[in-house]
Parts: C-alpha cells; sequence; structure tokens
C-alpha cells in the first residue's frame, strides 16, 4: 500500500483517503494551510492508496467491500504505531472511514466525511447503473474504440449530465483514466464491479449511535453519485455530527469546491483538534 505522509511532532494524526478509481493524489488536493486557516504542519496527515488503486495491489476480488477497505486503513494506523486518529476521506474515503469508525470506535477521535456515496447500503441507483456500464464497457473486445462513445451515447450518462455535469465527468474520468494508463484495466474493471455494490454498514447503522467521536459531514445537494440525503441520513444517526451544506462542485472549475471544504474543515478541526487550538 503506498502512503503519503506528512508526518509532525504532534500526537495528532489526521488519515484522510480518496475515493472509488483515485489515488493519494485526489485528498493531496485538499488541506491547504492557506485555505484551511490552521497551522496543518502541526498534524501528522496520512493519505494511503486503497487496495486495487494507485500504487496498492488488488488482493483477492471477491474481498473488495467497504469493510475490507475499513479493515485496511486499520491495519495501516496498526503497522504506524498509531492508537487513535482522526480519519476521514472522499466519497469511498469517507464510506471506509465511517465503517472504521463503526467496527472500532475507540480508535477515532474524529471523522470527518466530505461528499459521501454511501449510507449504510451500496451506492445510489444511478451510480450503480453508471458505474457497472462503465466496467462493462470496459471488459468489451475492442474498448479502446468503443467504450468512450458507448458511454457518451448512454442514457445514464445523459441523466446524470443533466442534473449534475461534475458527476458525469468524474463517470468519464473512469474511462479515461484506464485509456490514459491501459495496464490498470482489469483493476479498474473490478473495482466498478464490486465497490458500488458493496454496503457501506452493511446492516449495522444501528451501531451509528456508538460512534462518540465529533463528527463533520460536507454535502452538496444536485448529486445523483453523493446523494444530499445519505449525508443526511448520517448525521440524523451520529450523535455528535454536524452537517454543512456546501456549493454543488463545477466540472469546470474545482477550486472554489475546494477552498470551501478545507475552510469547512480548517474550522472544525480548530475546535476540535487540541494542537491546533490557539490562545
Amino acid at each position: 500500500m503506498r502512503r503519503v505522509a506528512q508526518p509532525a511532532a504532534s500526537p495528532d494524526w489526521l488519515l484522510f483517503q480518496h475515493g472509488i478509481g483515485g489515488d493519494v493524489r485526489q485528498p493531496g488536493r485538499f488541506l491547504v494551510p492557506e485555505h484551511t486557516a490552521v497551522p496543518l504542519e502541526e498534524l501528522s496527515i496520512l493519505h494511503a492508496d486503497f487496495r486495487g488503486h494507485g500504487q496498492s495491489d488488488l488482493g483477492p476480488v471477491e474481498c473488495l467491500s467497504i469493510r475490507t477497505l475499513a479493515r485496511d486503513l486499520a491495519a495501516l494506523l496498526d503497522h504506524l504505531g498509531v492508537e487513535r486518529a482522526m480519519v476521514g476521506g472522499i466519497s469511498m474515503g469517507a464510506a471506509a472511514a465511517l465503517r472504521l469508525a463503526v467496527q472500532q470506535p475507540e480508535r477515532c477521535r474524529a471523522l470527518i466525511l466530505c461528499r459521501p456515496a454511501w449510507a449504510d447500503g451500496p451506492m445510489s441507483a444511478q451510480a450503480r447503473q453508471a458505474l457497472g456500464l462503465v466496467a462493462e464497457l470496459l471488459a468489451a473486445k475492442d474498448w479502446r474504440t468503443s467504450a468512450a462513445k458507448a458511454l457518451e451515447e448512454s442514457a445514464i450518462l445523459n441523466a446524470i449530465e443533466e442534473v449534475s455535469p461534475d458527476a458525469a465527468k468524474s463517470i468519464r474520468g473512469h474511462i479515461k483514466s484506464v485509456l490514459d494508463h491501459p495496464q490498470d484495466r482489469e483493476r479498474a474493471i473490478a473495482r466498478l464491479r464490486h465497490l458500488p455494490l458493496s454496503r457501506g454498514l452493511d446492516g449495522v447503522g444501528q451501531a451509528l449511535a456508538a460512534v462518540q467521536c465529533p463528527t463533520l459531514i460536507l454535502a452538496a445537494e444536485g448529486d445523483p453519485v453523493h446523494p444530499f440525503e445519505y449525508a443526511q441520513q448520517l448525521a440524523q444517526s451520529l450523535p455528535h455530527c454536524e452537517l454543512v451544506r456546501i456549493a454543488p462542485k463545477s466540472a469546470l472549475d474545482d477550486r472554489p469546491h475546494l477552498q470551501e471544504v478545507d475552510r469547512a474543515i480548517g474550522e472544525f478541526l480548530r475546535r476540535r483538534c487540541r494542537s491546533l487550538r490557539r490562545g
């Protein structure tokens, strides 16, 4: 598992994870000190490639699930000798962080869930349909010449684009990534076939009441891949949760989104993280 860490003398660790199809570079675009307005150099910040992503091995395909990703995060913390950490992530990273908090609540000092795409069950019906289609298009023999065109002509991509051009862009991105890196094709097919169907909490949603750490959820309306309703469901079940509504992410320029997320995270950390408090 490739990991990127910014170690500091502080005992405060923040493990912040990427979404489906991403790698450590995605969360690395967040947590910019100028945007958060907190001294992040006082935190030990950690990102890692999930299995089947980036430079991490795929492992057994039948093990691809949110539950396994959460166990991988716990194993990473064990390997580093980190007993407790703030954990979070974007989309799938948020799902794995939440599942870790449910499985081992004593390890989580705080949760930061950005645009969750899973609640108790699998991804939304539209997300499952779109990502499942991408997997099958990539599995076709003529995928190099047919996949992108077939996706553009699909009803599901057009339906998503009408609501959220950025969500449609992210769906297209899975094919573009494999066209740019064809050696990743088999891993992409595997993760797109299995992970969207995986249940976020797998029927243990009632255990959310046992998650006593402070939690921040960031979510936008009008995103069929990251439904605002999922964020609301989680916020209603987590005892110490703040739900912050953010502006929809633009497909043309995501910098305002990154800055808005960072500001909200910075305010949360200022209140919740001992080493970042001033005065």
